[in-house]
């Protein structure tokens, strides 16, 4: 081949290539080169430039370099067996270029360790242990967000320290100018520094003091899986050392990575195995405060010892508001002692402070929490206390206890009891902690309120008892009273004037109940009891009293004489009972009056206002032990009983009057009233009590005359009243114009009274006496 002006390289590559040319591989090549390493050296010296020799020098060195690292894995002492496994299996795997293998296994390492309840970061400093040694770094800074501040603290197996011994670094406020670790806090983002000397942006370089100059530095930021900052990894070379490159970034992005997300599904699993764990905590709480609803000191004593193991804070204080004052108070509190493993609160005398003043203050007024990490740096908080009580306040996590948009209490924990300080995880369970004490405590002073209205309502009761409760001698001297045979005879007219007999008022209602219902109606105790305290239930007003009640029964007594076996005993009973009490507690003041003058009861009652009280006043008498005439009808019949009553004390109603006459007055014309109809016996029954209502206007002349005088009375002290507020009354309560009384009662006979009876001798003929009366 030399004769022939070749040179021996040339012809051993074209015999190569005529013998393997249609089926050249990797390994043939690489066979042929081993055999013939002179063809190789030729080819290097006459065609590879310069610059890709020495490339190819440094590639050789890094990989004899990161052989000798993984020679020494084993004889790491710092690292843990279960750490020092996974890096075995990462040297094997690495040498492979098994990428995917490594995470998996790194995946796996993480999940168990963090099941097993590893502290994450102890755990991640041991990753970053593993990518330091993968990519073949000199050393690292870890460094994680601080607890409550943006700064940097750096972590060492042996816990955490500030970045910097005198401040650490505001994450926010990081940027140029500062540090490495800094700038990827605050960008998130990896950065590759080639050589940080000839770095502008980086003037100080990094914190970690190495014992030589750092020349490459690779860091990256430690995130979550939903992109919050944990901390940051910050790998460095010293001088003389080859820089890191793109394939040891890859490695530690991998790493870091895929750890995020063992570390995130580990802490899913936990977070809700610990919501499950709130959730049965909030439910036994729920229990307890609601067990003891109505002793406040009770549920204020279990609110701060919820509170305590919630947060794990060392001390707790519950402060209620008086919005009334501006104030906060309290009388328990937490000495910091325990009995039988149950904290210790002392009772003392309650202490107040305005809402103006303090960390506590500040949370009342304005609903937002307030998490302190150092409580002597800020200025809201009182160090006296501290003085005084030699107890030293390090943080300080205060939460309103909000209801329906007030804040009604404010708890205090002082001394996180396992950190540096109350976390955000803190104020969340605390939050929903705080539904439950919201609502405890509203129905608590609910109930003490409700409490407190018993007890008002209990001395009232007392008072009226005294007051409007017959005496024993006054219903057993009713069970003794006989009734005269004359006046038993006179009672059966329709115009009998009760006025000579006050004494026998009660002698005669008994009378007429016992004989129009029968003997065996009523228990005599019982209807004398209830007699006579009815007669002292009714006030002392010009006409709508006693007298007034007695004689309304009387004429509803003789119209059930008069249409016998038209009523049952039922009804007989519950409209000889509403007419005696259709007008109890009268208080001689209109309706119109009391809606004008916004009195209370017109608040109770918008619409037939005195009526509706009128039978709750009944109701109440009935209740009244020894009272209740109808104890022995049965349930139904009782229910019954009451609504017959009620109807007809509401039917007294002057204003419901005009429209039941019209109507019962047009089923007449057509011929259709239907007494065994109900809504027909309804009406009928109504008109049956306005007739007796109007009674008086049926009398002789005199007693017609001096009841008149009685009812203008009451309407010239409601009269007297409205002149006195400035308001002219109508003519009707206008004592000035009683010149018009007589015109007045011609036009209240002829449209009210007339047609009233008139209507009524329409239904029962046998009532015609009243009409003839009246006209």
């Amino acid at each position: 081949m030399e004769e022939r002006g070749e040179s021996s390289s040339s012809g051993c590559l074209r015999r190569f290539a005529s013998c393997f040319l249609n089926s050249l591989t990797d390994d043939k090549v690489k066979s042929y080169l081993s055999l013939h390493s002179n063809v190789l050296d030729e080819y290097v010296a006459e065609s590879v430039p310069t610059e890709t020799l020495e490339r190819w020098l440094m590639k050789k060195q890094s990989k004899q370099d990161d052989k000798a690292n993984f020679q020494n894995i084993n004889r790491v002492p710092a690292l843990t067996s279960a750490t020092r496994w996974s890096l075995v299996s990462l040297k094997v795997q690495y040498l492979d270029s098994n990428m995917q293998a490594v995470v998996y296994e790194l995946n796996s390492s993480v999940e168990q360790r963090l099941d097993r309840g590893s502290d994450n970061r102890l755990l991640i400093f041991e990753l970053c242990n593993i990518i330091k040694t993968a990519t073949m770094a000199d050393g690292f800074s870890l460094y994680f967000v601080g607890d409550c501040n943006n700064s940097l603290c750096l972590f060492t197996s042996a816990g955490m320290k500030d970045q910097q011994q005198q401040k650490p670094i505001a994450v926010e406020t990081a940027g140029f100018g500062i540090t490495v670790a800094s700038y990827v806090a605050k960008f998130r983002k990896t950065l590759l520094v080639q050589d940080l000397a000839e770095d502008s942006r980086f003037p100080k370089g990094i914190s970690m003091d190495s014992k030589s100059p750092v020349q490459s530095v690779l860091c990256l930021p430690i995130v979550t899986a939903g992109n919050d900052l944990l901390g940051v990894l910050e790998l460095y070379r010293q001088r003389g050392r080859n820089p890191f490159d793109s394939d040891q970034q890859q490695i530690a992005t991998a790493n870091l990575a895929w750890a995020s997300v063992a570390i995130h599904q580990v802490e899913i699993s936990k977070g809700l195995a610990r919501q499950s764990e709130m959730n049965d905590f909030l439910l036994d709480v729920s229990k307890t405060y609601f067990d003891n609803i109505l002793a406040i000191d009770s549920l204020l004593e279990h609110i701060m010892i919820n509170a305590k193991n919630l947060v794990n804070a060392d001390r707790c204080a519950f402060f209620q508001v008086d919005h009334s004052s501006q104030e906060l108070y309290s009388d328990l509190f937490d000495i910091g002692e325990e009995k039988e493993g149950r904290p210790v609160f002392k009772k003392t005398k309650e202490i107040r402070f305005s809402i103006e003043k303090g960390i506590a203050g500040q949370v009342a007024r304005t609903g937002e929490v307030l998490n302190i990490p150092d409580a002597y740096a800020d200025p809201r908080f009182n160090r006296e206390v501290d003085v005084y009580t030699g107890y030293t306040t390090r943080n300080i996590l205060c939460m309103p206890i909000v209801s329906r948009g007030v804040v009604i209490g404010v708890v205090q924990m002082v001394n996180k009891m396992n950190g540096t300080a109350f976390t955000e995880a803190d104020e969340n369970n605390f939050k929903m902690f705080a539904v439950f004490c919201a609502l405890a405590l509203h129905c608590a002073n609910m109930y003490h309120r409700i409490q407190q209205s018993e007890c008002i309502y209990r001395v009232t009761m007392e008072k009226l008892a005294y007051h409007s409760i017959c005496t024993n001698e006054e219903w057993q001297g009713l069970m003794r009273s006989v009734l005269p045979k004359s006046i038993a005879k006179e009672i059966e007219q329709f115009h009998f004037d009760i006025t000579p007999y006050e004494d026998l008022w009660p002698t005669i209602f008994v009378n007429m109940i016992y004989s129009s219902c029968g003997k065996n109606s009523f228990d005599l105790e019982k209807l004398c009891r209830f007699t006579m305290s009815v007669k002292k239930n009714y006030r002392r007003v010009p006409y709508h009293n006693w007298k007034h009640a007695v004689n309304v029964a009387h004429c509803m007594y003789n119209i059930l004489q008069k249409v016998q076996g038209t009523f049952s005993q039922l009804e007989r009973k519950g409209l000889l009972v509403a007419c005696l009490c259709h007008d109890l507690d009268h208080r001689g003041y209109t309706n119109s009056y009391l809606h004008k003058f916004d009195h209370p009861l017109a608040a109770l009652y918008s619409t037939s206002t005195m009526e509706q009280h009128h039978f709750s006043q009944t109701v109440s008498i009935l209740q009244l032990e020894g009272h209740n005439i109808f104890s022995n009808l049965n349930a139904d019949d009782y229910e019954q009983l009451l609504e017959i009553i009620r109807k007809a004390i509401i039917a007294t109603d002057l204003a419901l009057y005009f429209g039941n006459r019209k109507q019962i007055s047009d089923l007449l014309q057509a011929g259709a009233l239907d007494i065994n109809n109900q809504t027909h016996r309804d009406r009928v029954i109504g008109l049956m009590m306005t007739a007796c209502d109007l009674c008086s206007v049926t009398k002789l002349w005199p007693v017609c005359r001096a009841t008149t005088d009685d009812i203008y009375a009451e309407f010239w002290g409601e009269g007297d009243d409205m002149k006195r507020m400035g308001m002219q009354p109508i003519p009707m309560m206008d004592r000035e114009k009683n010149d018009e009384i007589p015109s007045g009662q011609v036009v209240f006979f002829t449209g009210v009274a007339v047609p009233c009876y008139r209507t009524l001798s329409e239904v029962f003929p046998s009532t015609s006496q009243l009409l003839g009366s009246c006209r």
